[in-house]
């Protein structure tokens, strides 16, 4: 219900399903801000005119050939490394924030002086008598107000003649702006592309509910995927049988269904080895992933082997989340929507309960323990820990809720409710708070 409503045409939420569900143009959370009109641009962007004033997907850039978080982002937030498409494009990631959160970032408790959105107004917020970040919650009623919500949606390129089917997504066609610093040969990639959604984070900030006290106040995390993004592991973890990748960056080989043309799976890559980390082809930096002048942008950047991720789902679905999907995705296709092509992944949401009879040393702050986004979160799908150079764990709320500080201030610095978002301010040391696994 919250993918379908945020994803209703924007200029018809007061439509029946038939036109809110097909109209063209912006989705609702598509008018939501963005973050960089909110912390400011990365110091280097790729100035792109649009005479068809499209939406522009920028990729910022420190000037000196290092992509920085301000903008839409190409690096995965969990281990600063990106995802390669079927295609050999890079993926990229967009977040987004409702007003109600925007208020909250530039005026804290009421007071602009204070704002999170920049150094000056952190300092000031920290000279408060015992400061604590919390976000605006939402009613403990359905027909309540909204809280906080934050959105990260990833998109990848798609191209009609290499095989896509657009028809199977939402789609959007954007400006994709590059600066030159990042892309080979220098020069700045200003590039007309259409762009269909394989993924998305929606989260909402919850408020402490009484009749509920073990459902704690931090945030509930939904995740949705393309349906076509990857296959299944041959042995995926879930509730029927043991776990054996545990803190592994594979889990297996993987079971496609051979009549799917995978997103992020080569269904003639002859490998056993799947969620592949991308290593840079530059010797010199391995932490440079730059981008080619011209599609596929990802081509060149990597070593040979590490070029498809190979994509696999480790966890499986939860048979009441599958029913829920299967029940959601046939209403949808009566109105012959792309919406239909979408799956529920999980929820997870902060919690006070503790799980018996676990042999696995799983994060215990969240129920379900482990939930992750294949498209955002591909190489720490089976990390339980919290060790940032592992880029784990694989769980939206223990990873949100180990490393989610502001970037300033006395040590242990102060957590920021979960959110990311206040590191923006120091955007080197919020790059910096994970250590890419080698």
């Amino acid at each position: 219900q919250m993918f379908v409503g945020l994803n209703w045409a924007a200029g018809a939420t007061k439509q029946a399903p038939a036109v809110g569900l097909t109209a063209k143009g912006l989705r609702v959370w598509q008018q939501y801000r963005k973050v960089s009109s909110l912390f400011g641009n990365s110091p280097v962007t790729a100035g792109c005119p649009s005479a068809l004033a499209l939406p522009v997907i920028s990729i910022g850039s420190d000037g000196h050939g290092n992509p920085m978080p301000n903008n839409e982002e190409y690096f995965q937030a969990s281990t600063n490394q990106p995802l390669i498409d079927i295609n050999g494009n890079w993926t990229l990631f967009e977040r987004r924030v409702n007003d109600v959160e925007a208020q909250y970032l530039l005026a804290p408790n009421g007071d602009r002086s204070q704002t999170l959105t920049t150094l000056p107004g952190q300092v000031n917020f920290l000279k408060q008598k015992n400061p604590v970040i919390q976000f605006t919650t939402s009613s403990t009623s359905p027909q309540g107000k909204n809280g906080s919500i934050e959105i990260k949606a990833a998109w990848r390129i798609l191209d009609s003649s290499r095989g896509d089917d657009p028809s199977r997504y939402y789609t959007q066609d954007a400006v994709l702006a590059v600066p030159g610093d990042l892309v080979n040969g220098g020069t700045k990639i200003c590039a007309t592309v259409t762009l269909g959604l394989v993924g998305m984070h929606i989260i909402q900030r919850n408020p402490v509910d009484q009749k509920h006290p073990a459902l704690l106040p931090e945030w509930i995390w939904a995740t949705f995927e393309h349906v076509d993004n990857a296959p299944m592991a041959e042995l995926p973890c879930g509730v029927n049988n043991a776990c054996t990748g545990i803190n592994l960056e594979s889990c297996g080989p993987a079971a496609p269904d051979l009549s799917v043309r995978y997103s992020f799976y080569n269904q003639n890559a002859r490998t056993f080895a799947t969620n592949i980390r991308p290593k840079s082809s530059d010797p010199k930096n391995q932490d440079s992933y730059v981008w080619n002048s011209k599609p596929p942008f990802a081509q060149g950047a990597t070593t040979a082997v590490t070029a498809q991720p190979q994509a696999t789902r480790c966890w499986s679905i939860y048979p009441t989340t599958d029913q829920l999907n299967k029940q959601w995705r046939a209403e949808l296709a009566k109105y012959k929507t792309p919406l239909q092509n979408y799956m529920l992944i999980g929820t997870q949401w902060g919690s006070a309960v503790l799980v018996h009879g676990v042999d696995i040393n799983l994060p215990i702050n969240a129920v379900p323990a482990m939930l992750s986004n294949i498209t955002l979160e591909t190489y720490i799908q089976m990390f339980t820990v919290t060790d940032p150079k592992l880029g784990g764990p694989g769980s939206c709320i223990g990873c949100h809720k180990t490393f989610a500080t502001l970037s300033i201030g006395p040590k242990p610095q102060l957590p920021s409710d979960l959110s990311f978002l206040p590191g923006l301010v120091e955007p080197l040391t919020a790059r910096k708070k994970v250590v890419t696994a080698r």
